[in-house]
């Protein structure tokens, strides 16, 4: 056995979660030295960041603005140390007959954000210069009924994930991604709490390296990938959706314009993000550009360097294990 490692996630074991799958699945973590237990996320009143700093040697992932938010305002002394997804794959859904097809389109609406997305669609809206008074904005839990029950003009969703549910239960929905020059979120960030990270470093850089490992090998092989999630997952129940959910991933972990390789966090686009969260008011106009990010795990601390990350393996897998530093 193992150290013992929790990871909480955001959402269920599936596709967005496929490269942790596959290194849970192909014992990856095990020859690492770590025993991982993944915690999908339930909604309980709780937030990931709140159970990852109540919950052991563990990480989590989250939006990128969620742990900025937590760390800025003194909830949670808590670090970013990469991003399993380089795109956002926040989109809002709606029916087609809705004719609401880019932002300026949800005024008048009643929209429906969940607790991850409702700040960057308020910042989306200040950027285009519509009044979040424009609409009807609120705040509310994730249930997949929202649409198709006609509650909502307009919901959010997650493109690998629930345009594709609807789709397979007959029922195709418009969708647009919330992006703008001025904010560029990353999603699936990994992180940690600070006081874990200072006593247990091995055991982070061991879990990145495994996990990375993970997501280079499912990008090259989908249907294993498939597999993985299938054995220690959650799998979606049509297959068909799964493997589009599962290209659709590949793209959002390589990214269009990224500064370093997969899972590497841009620190000049961090830093505009945190500028656009302090102008949003999301945090104090004092928050230093670098807030939440640490990037002393990267291969040499460095997005250039950390292009090992996207080439080629910092660390084999079969020597994690041996790894002492």
């Amino acid at each position: 056995m193992g150290q013992r490692f929790t990871f909480y996630l955001d959402w269920l074991p599936n596709v967005q979660f496929a490269g942790i799958c596959w290194a849970l699945d192909r014992g990856l973590y095990r020859k690492a030295g770590l025993d991982v237990t993944l915690v999908p996320w339930v909604e309980d009143g709780q937030s990931v960041v709140e159970m990852v700093v109540a919950g052991g040697l563990c990480a989590g992932s989250a939006e990128d603005n969620l742990i900025v938010a937590a760390r800025a305002c003194g909830h949670a002394q808590v670090n970013a140390l990469a991003a399993m997804f380089q795109e956002t794959p926040l989109v809002i859904m709606s029916r087609p007959e809705s004719g609401i097809r880019t932002i300026a389109d949800l005024r008048g609406k009643r929209v429906a954000m969940h607790c991850d997305g409702i700040r960057i669609l308020e910042g989306m809206l200040d950027f285009h210069g519509i009044c979040r008074g424009d609409l009807d904005l609120v705040e509310v839990a994730h249930d997949l009924e929202n649409l198709p029950a006609r509650r909502f003009d307009a919901v959010q969703g997650y493109a690998v994930a629930e345009p594709l549910e609807l789709a397979a239960r007959g029922l195709t929905v418009s969708t647009f991604t919330l992006r703008h020059r001025k904010l560029h979120p990353y999603a699936q960030v990994i992180f940690a709490p600070d006081a874990l990270l200072a006593t247990h470093r091995r055991h982070y850089k061991r879990f990145l390296q495994a996990s990375f490992a993970g997501w280079r090998a499912c990008l090259e092989n989908l249907d294993q990938a498939a597999a993985s999630i299938r054995n220690v997952g959650a799998p979606m129940e049509n297959q068909e959706q799964q493997f589009a959910a599962l290209q659709l991933v590949c793209q959002l972990v390589s990214g269009r314009d990224t500064a370093g390789g997969i899972g590497c966090i841009d620190p000049e686009r961090w830093a505009g993000n945190v500028r656009a969260y302090r102008g949003l008011g999301i945090v104090p106009p004092d928050t230093p550009l670098s807030c939440a990010l640490d990037t002393s795990f990267w291969p040499s601390g460095s997005t250039a360097a950390a292009k090992g990350w996207k080439t080629g393996s910092p660390v084999a897998a079969e020597t994690l294990s041996q790894e002492t530093s």
